[in-house]
């Protein structure tokens, strides 16, 4: 007697991959020339996670269309989709995707702590419920690893790319992960390549916030990130003299410069609160962040000189125990306000992400999916001029006698376009006589 009940995902996945093994391209098969990233299975629905890179457009056409037929051949699957690895990354400038947003931490001015405060914010996000990712830009001294308790090697995906390591949670990248046999002596170009290979193209996954850990100066690695990197905003951290500020005031005006939007200033290390701990600062000017930057979306309170943040992974922020907690949870609701007021059209969780597929094959699979949506409209993510698509569509819905009756297009800036397509129901058909 046969067994009809339904397979389970895991079975369909293995399934899904010896059909993909009999497709032919490039002389062997998607999956040996490690053009899959990823083959997820869910509800009947397959999708491919494909990198395009390596393949022109007419062989990225054919081999959507031949992914297309391996899944659907394959009993259990119901619909299949492809997106592109990488697919949220600009198309210019230092691309980083699988992240919503950016936040750099900088200043000038060595010593000011802005890894500490990097770390500790970094925890106290996660805590509230975020998935963080951090990436330490310090590549003469880089520090972010050992405070996050964070350990190495960095691995790569099939495809290359780094794979970011997770310490409780927080996913994070650095060189100290990767250089194991010591310093290394990074000159000019060769401190652009490796942040740009190392943040640009790392698998980040699916981070609500992405904090990056600036280095000291005003140097290669900070020109890439700040003038190519798609930052939402930065934090400048200073301590509470002139040479701090002076030197926290070239960093903001860099910010300034290339668009940046300024959170607000930290004014770091000075005295407790109650005075019951010595800091290194008697106090701070309230001065320190108008004198830094012109202008910042949130003024910062003080974080006082507190031993407890050395140990940022020791610490609990949402339920603070001394001084220091507690102005880190402070930053961190000033962080979260920024990035809600910050925040453009919601993206609905259940959006289909297409950029970064070639012109045709998007709009192919658009029209794959409003055909297989019974219930309602379909929101997609794309690159390119969404009025082409919308054309494509039109005219596919026409030879059903159908149309569009709603069309909402939202511009997301570099993360590319929101449109949401809702068609008219489909004709009834006539009863048989």
């Amino acid at each position: 007697m046969t067994d009809e009940s339904p397979r389970t995902d895991e079975e369909i996945q293995r399934a899904v991959v010896d059909r993909v093994r009999e497709v032919q391209i490039l002389g062997s098969d998607p999956v040996s020339e490690q053009l899959i990233e990823d083959i997820d299975v869910a509800e009947g629905i397959v999708t491919f996670t494909v990198d395009f890179e390596p393949v022109d457009r007419v062989l990225a056409d054919r081999l959507t269309d031949q992914l297309r037929g391996a899944g659907l051949a394959t009993d259990g699957v119901a619909h299949v989709r492809v997106e592109a690895a990488g697919a949220d990354a600009p198309e210019t400038g230092l691309p980083v995707s699988g992240v919503d947003s950016i936040i750099a931490v900088g200043s000038a001015k060595g010593g000011v702590g802005k890894t500490t405060i990097t770390a500790s914010l970094a925890r106290a996000l996660a805590e509230d419920g975020l998935d963080v990712g951090v990436f330490d830009a310090n590549v003469y001294a880089p520090d972010a690893p050992d405070l996050l308790e964070a350990a190495g090697p960095v691995q790569t995906s099939p495809t290359g790319r780094p794979m970011p390591v997770e310490a409780d949670g927080i996913q994070v990248v650095s060189i100290e992960l990767i250089a194991e046999d010591g310093p290394v002596a990074w000159r000019g170009a060769m401190v652009h390549d490796v942040v740009k290979d190392l943040l640009g193209n790392a698998a980040w996954d699916d981070r609500d916030v992405l904090l990056v850990d600036l280095p000291p100066g005003i140097g290669d690695a900070v020109y890439t990130i700040v003038q190519q990197a798609p930052l939402d905003g930065g934090l400048l951290v200073s301590t509470p003299t002139d040479e701090g500020v002076r030197a926290t005031q070239r960093t903001a005006a860099l910010y300034a410069a290339n668009d940046v939007s300024t959170i607000g200033v930290v004014p770091n290390m000075v005295g407790s609160a109650d005075e019951t701990t010595a800091g290194p600062f008697d106090g701070t000017d309230p001065s320190v962040a108008t004198d830094v930057a012109e202008s910042a979306y949130d003024e910062i309170d003080p974080i006082p000189f507190d031993p407890a943040l050395r140990e940022p992974t020791a610490r609990s922020f949402d339920e603070p125990a001394t001084d220091g907690e507690a102005a880190i949870d402070a930053l961190r609701e000033t962080v979260e306000s920024f990035l809600a007021s910050d925040a453009g059209p919601q993206v609905p969780d259940d959006a289909v992400d297409l950029r970064g597929l070639p012109p045709e094959t998007c709009q192919r699979q658009v029209v794959t999916e409003l055909g297989a949506s019974t219930d309602g409209p379909v929101s997609i993510l794309m690159r390119g001029e969404p009025a082409d698509l919308v054309d494509v569509v039109d005219e596919s819905l026409a030879r059903d006698d159908r149309s569009l009756e709603r069309t909402t297009v939202d511009d997301l800036g570099y993360e590319g376009w929101l449109v949401e397509l809702e068609p008219t129901a489909a004709p009834a058909s006539e009863p048989a006589t």
